[in-house]
């Protein structure tokens, strides 16, 4: 039934059930992390600033059964020329399959629960049909006019009776609806028909579908109703076994860093930690939100393949009080450990002069100082055969001169676990150049 674009247009959108499905994830990239220190705060709380690539593509519709515009299915017509269209437009070039639907199982099976709009995980109950199996394309049919829907197996659990889809749901559908495996046979662009990406319309060709089969499509439309980001952070690494946002909210101790980013940004900076949070391991959450709602979901169960999150360890606290002994040729500076899990041991810098010009500094000690507790202390001098790098590199005190120190801590930095196939870059360099205590001695 070949019907003219525009009719098509005005009555499709007409009849719309539920939103198109939200923006894909943005792609977290460079993580920045810096030390912000003041009178209240002299051990310093840590700044983050993420910073990502905006989505170009709203999520994959999963798998939309052409339609009449009251709703009911277009079926192929099996000729040249036939005209269907799909709800959204313009199509991703490259992401789209069209698909004939050429049978489906006599074994049905119905939801236990109802469904929401993006939803990835349904419940068929036990026991699960052999044909229904990851790989595999099931149909979810309410048996009422638009509710007909196709979608992808991506895995069964047949202990629980739980099917995660492949793509998030794009219609409700009622406890009790009929699901059941179908076969679905890709067609070939150019072969079986051709694609109007800027209008959504396929036109069949000659031999490319059965009159009377049912013709569905997995695609996603360019960017369409992203209207702002929401960003959270909860305690800890790998906190939240399926990221979605409604997960994300359930997590013990979760804190709304923002939401309301404004939709073209690409960074934001999170300015809430304290410093009793210093050291700790956070998770950060960034999602995609349209105007109805709705977040971005997830591009796999494995927490970290999926590139709207990222895994932050703050910087660890300022070491205080710092303090110098000084003695002929030598000078000892002493400071309080930092007890934080994540420190590893500090660093000791010197500069010429009772004021630390950073630009002048130089690092004194050759192997890590070890984190220690109670006071740590270090020796510049000529008798540090241990840890002090040699005298041609860093030439030791010399009575009569005045000398600056500061302190650093360096921590574990793991910033990401490992096994991830999305590694966001962490430039800790702004914290480096914090002040990290003083201290200056000279004789």
């Amino acid at each position: 039934m070949a019907i003219l674009e525009s009719q098509l247009s005005q009555q499709v959108v007409g009849n719309l059930a539920a939103d198109i499905l939200s923006a894909e994830p943005a792609v977290l990239g460079l993580i920045q992390a810096s030390q912000f220190i003041d009178g209240p705060t002299p051990k310093g709380k840590t700044r983050i600033t993420l910073n990502w690539t905006a989505p170009t593509k709203n999520e994959f519709t999963g798998g939309e059964l052409f339609k009449n515009p009251d709703g009911s299915a277009d079926l192929a017509d099996g000729v040249a020329s036939a005209a269907h269209e799909t709800q959204f437009d313009p199509i991703a070039a490259g992401s789209f399959t069209v698909y004939e639907r050429t049978s489906a199982s006599s074994n049905v099976k119905t939801l236990t629960a109802s469904t929401i709009h993006g939803q990835r995980v349904i419940n068929i109950g036990t026991p699960v049909p052999g044909d229904i199996i990851a790989g595999a394309s099931i149909v979810l049919d309410d048996g009422v006019s638009n509710k007909e829907e196709y979608v992808g197996v991506k895995a069964v659990n047949t202990l629980t009776g739980d099917i995660t889809l492949v793509d998030g749901l794009f219609y409700p559908h009622a406890s009790g609806a009929a699901v059941k495996q179908v076969v679905m046979s890709v067609k070939t662009l150019a072969t079986h028909y051709n694609l109007d990406l800027s209008t959504g319309v396929l036109t069949e060709l000659a031999g490319g579908f059965t009159a009377g089969n049912k013709i569905a499509i997995r695609y996603q439309a360019t960017l369409q109703d992203l209207d702002h980001y929401e960003l959270y952070r909860v305690p800890g690494n790998a906190p939240v076994s399926i990221p979605v946002k409604a997960n994300v909210l359930a997590a013990p101790g979760v804190s709304a860093v923002s939401s309301a980013i404004p939709s073209t940004a690409t960074s934001f900076q999170d300015q809430t930690p304290l410093d009793p949070d210093n050291g700790k391991d956070f998770t950060y959450y960034l999602f995609g939100m349209d105007d109805q709602g709705n977040a971005s979901s997830l591009v796999s169960e494995v927490m970290t393949q999926n590139p709207h999150l990222a895994f932050v360890e703050l910087i660890p606290s300022v070491p205080q009080n710092l303090a110098t002994e000084v003695a002929s040729n030598k000078v000892s500076v002493s400071w309080d450990a930092v007890a934080e899990a994540n420190v590893n041991g500090y660093n000791i810098f010197r500069a010429p002069g009772s004021s630390f010009d950073p630009a002048q500094a130089v690092k004194v000690n050759s192997t890590l100082i070890a984190k220690g507790s109670g006071r740590v202390s270090f020796e510049d001098s000529a008798a540090n055969v241990s840890n002090r790098r040699p005298a041609l590199d860093v030439p030791y005190p010399v009575d009569g001169q005045t000398y600056s120190y500061k302190v650093e801590a360096e921590d574990t930095t793991t910033f990401w676990t490992d096994g991830t196939t999305n590694i966001p870059v962490l430039d800790t360099s702004a914290s480096k150049t914090a002040g990290t205590g003083d201290g200056t001695g000279g004789r």
